[in-house]
């Protein structure tokens, strides 16, 4: 029978193969509903609960989802049920739904389960009839629930979804990836052994792709993109020249999907036995990681980006009418609204377009970016020749031997090679990632024809001038390295300074200056871009080019920046073992997060852990606050609540300082919970870069090189700092970077992320009083 509520009831499940974060979205649909007033049901083992009914579709309580931010697969279950794709199927699936009153339902799938999704949707109202016509239902349950609405969200390690950025669980599968391919290069250089790492990614090379990007490997291949004829000769010879070049460990990334361009199936075995008949040695090893990808912790992204889609969903399903069911997916970091239907076309153009053997339109239609990144591998993997060129490789979508040299543009100095002279120096805090973007900048200035000088030691270094050449092989395994091992400091040169750094860069023949860090990198630039400086100094008449990396993420124009994803995921780490540690006990934490300024790390961590109060920078903080969480905090507690989690950005309040928080909260609490203090400090800089992080810093650095090359040629030399906008790679002058922070502090006056802060109090704290409001969205196709 129906329930008697009146409030909207929605169901969720999750069909197809099970990806980290899904447990986020549910969790996220069920704490919406229930804060709108509904009841949100579940649907267990995907389409065979609905079709089964009884136990199969259950009303679902706050508490039920609780604890679950960090669990891989799904606490709901998920199978294949061959009885839905038949109409006996759909009608039972339709009966056991409306029997519960239910007429919403958000689906987490892949294209597969949101098409039987869509199909359901279109057949509800012949479905109920017939039910009507059966005697099942009564024809006044009929009339009270005419449609069935539908949002969807793409739960898939494949990211193979066209239309959205990422699909949830394909962060956490290139965690799980890039993990795997680090383990391995240490064993491989201590043997001089060569590894073939064998990825899923049957139809969409996405993972490899990434992997081998991140990964620092040195051949890839993807479905999209299959080898030239001859391809084995071509790949023998490129790992024979990185190892004549100096690499130790040697590894090749292999879609389980590959194919040769006439499409037979190019396995990882094969590729395997290839290498070790021709490269002779110790031979190749075959690593196959499997469903190792699919399974474990999801990463920080998994967690958070899938609690907005899930928030989102909720709102979608409230709100539509009759309308076509709708995929919630991510474009640039906003929840993106699309159609199904074109969703579900354009990735099917990809497989059309592979089958018909069309591979530039395969590459092409999996977006704009994937085809370049197929380049970019090209260029970051394959060895000089003696030449200075690349050596032939594998990719079809790209020549792998480079440009003539490039003549430089004058200047002189020691060590004069026939490309350009470019510096490459950090400044500001520590950042993981920043080994990634200088490695990312020599591997494709030597594509280039030119030639990078690291500048040890920051700002001081640069005075000293302690500059010298960074060689291709040097910086290969820097991609997944910690720290920076160029050195980083927060100096900031003045007008005294500018006749050192003119000699020394002129000295060294330097054209062209890019600097990897936080704010003092921006203020550097500032500096040595300022008025007349060029007039008096000319050697400082040079491009000069900063590349956002700090765990803030504080910087203009950037809406990212290399490093904060590491942190947060550190962090995340840090959070869940807390959470451990209040299992036995009744207790909160006040956690302190870095951040300086700017909220962002612990805003976002906040999403991806649970926490039920988050302090930011950004936001006052009076005592009447702290006694409004104390009356909430006390009175969870009463009611059973083993952990309560505050978050605070280091920055949030003078006055109001974590230890305060911590002794104001344990005097009301009294003997009925204990607060604990907790300070990260600066192990949120200590940890290996993530995926994320080595993918933005390969960008970033690809396209610093790209504009130091365009401002050269062009004769326009001038400062400016990079970043991701909505997207798009974006180039803001220096002369800007006053009049876009935020006045009396270090952070942009926009921030993106600031628009999330109500999704935290609604999901993670049942007593909070934050209404349910609409997040900004994008649409289309």
């Amino acid at each position: 029978m129906e329930p008697a509520s009146t409030g909207p009831r929605i169901g969720i499940l999750t069909s197809g193969g099970d990806s980290p974060g899904m447990n986020a979205a549910v969790r996220a649909v069920v704490r919406t509903t229930l804060r709108l007033g509904g009841c949100p049901y579940a649907v267990r083992e995907g389409w065979a609960g609905a079709v089964a009914g009884g136990a199969g579709v259950v009303e679902l309580a706050w508490a039920d989802v609780g604890g679950v931010l960090h669990q891989g697969g799904t606490m709901l279950g998920t199978a294949r049920c061959e009885e839905f794709r038949t109409r006996d199927g759909l009608r039972a699936a339709a009966h056991h739904l409306v029997e519960h009153g239910i007429d919403r339902l958000v689906v987490i799938g892949g294209d597969g389960s949101l098409r039987g999704t869509e199909e359901l949707r279109q057949e509800w109202p012949g479905l109920l009839d017939e039910l009507v016509d059966r005697g099942e239902i009564s024809q006044e349950l009929r009339e009270r629930h005419p449609r069935l609405a539908v949002a969807g969200l793409v739960g898939s390690i494949d990211n193979d979804m066209a239309g959205t950025d990422m699909t949830i669980g394909a962060d956490t599968a290139l965690h799980r990836i890039c993990d795997a391919i680090d383990a391995l290069r240490s064993t491989a250089a201590s043997h001089q052994r060569t590894f073939v790492v064998e990825v899923m990614g049957r139809h969409c090379g996405y993972l490899a792709l990434m992997a081998a990007l991140a990964g620092g490997a040195d051949a890839v291949l993807v479905p999209e993109d299959p080898p030239a004829d001859g391809w084995e000769d071509a790949l023998v010879e490129r790992l024979q020249v990185a190892r004549a070049g100096g690499l130790r460990d040697l590894i090749v990334v292999v879609a389980e999907g590959a194919t040769d361009r006439q499409g037979a199936a190019i396995t990882s075995q094969g590729v395997g036995q290839l290498l070790t008949d021709r490269l002779g040695g110790e031979g190749a090893r075959v690593t196959i990681l499997g469903h190792v990808q699919r399974g474990g912790r999801p990463s920080a992204y998994d967690r958070w980006m899938p609690t907005l889609l899930g928030y989102a969903a909720v709102q979608q399903v409230l709100l539509a009418d009759d309308a076509p069911a709708r995929v919630v997916g991510v474009r640039h970091n906003r929840i993106a609204v699309l159609s199904l239907e074109e969703a579900v076309a354009a990735t099917n153009a990809v497989k059309a377009a592979m089958k018909s053997c069309d591979f530039a339109a395969a590459a092409t239609a999996r977006g704009g970016s994937f085809a370049g990144l197929t380049t970019a591998v090209d260029e970051l993997c394959a060895p000089p020749d003696r030449q200075g060129r690349l050596s032939v490789g594998t990719s079809s979508t790209a020549t792998l031997t480079s440009a003539p040299a490039i003549e430089h543009g004058g200047g002189g100095g020691p060590g004069r090679g026939p490309g350009r002279r470019i510096a490459v120096l950090h400044a500001g805090g520590l950042a993981p990632g920043m080994n990634s973007a200088v490695r990312a900048l020599v591997r494709s200035a030597t594509a280039t024809g030119d030639i990078v000088l690291g500048v040890q030691g920051s700002v001081p270094g640069l005075l000293e001038g302690d500059l010298r050449e960074l060689g291709w092989a040097e910086v290969d395994d820097w991609v997944g390295r910690a720290g920076a091992e160029l050195g980083t400091r927060r100096v900031v040169p003045d007008a005294e300074d500018l006749p050192r750094i003119a000699e020394v860069l002129a000295g060294h023949g330097v054209e062209a200056l890019i600097l990897v860090g936080g704010m003092e990198a921006y203020r550097t630039a500032a500096v040595l871009c300022g008025d007349r400086v060029a007039e008096q100094h000319p050697a400082l008449a040079i491009p000069v080019v900063a590349i956002p990396a700090t765990i803030d993420n504080n910087l203009p124009g950037a809406e990212l920046s290399i490093g904060a994803d590491t942190a947060l995921n550190t962090i995340v780490e840090a959070l869940d073992r807390l959470r451990t540690s209040a299992s036995a006990l009744r207790r909160a934490f006040v956690v302190e997060t870095m951040g300086g300024p700017c909220g962002y790390l612990a805003m976002i961590a906040g999403l991806a852990a649970g926490a039920e109060r988050v302090y930011l920078p950004e936001e006052d903080i009076s005592l009447a606050d702290l006694a409004r969480d104390a009356a909430r905090m006390t009175h969870t507690f009463e009611r059973g609540r083993q952990l309560w989690l505050a978050i605070r950005g280091e920055q949030a309040s003078d006055s109001y300082t974590a230890d305060l928080m911590t002794r104001v909260f344990e005097e009301e609490g009294g003997d009925l919970f204990d607060v604990r203090t907790v300070v990260l400090g600066h192990v949120q800089t200590g940890a290996d870069p993530t995926p994320f992080d080595r993918l933005l810093a390969t960008r970033l650095a690809r396209e610093a090189l790209a504009r130091v090359r365009d401002q050269l040629e062009r004769g326009t030399p001038h400062g400016c700092y990079l970043g991701e906008l909505a997207g798009c790679l974006t180039e803001t002058p220096i002369e800007h970077l006053d009049s876009d922070l935020a006045g009396g502090a270090d952070r942009p006056r926009a921030q993106w992320w600031l628009d999330l802060r109500p999704v935290g109090a609604v999901v993670n704290d049942q007593h909070a009083e934050a209404p349910v409001v609409q997040i900004p969205t994008v649409t289309g196709a």
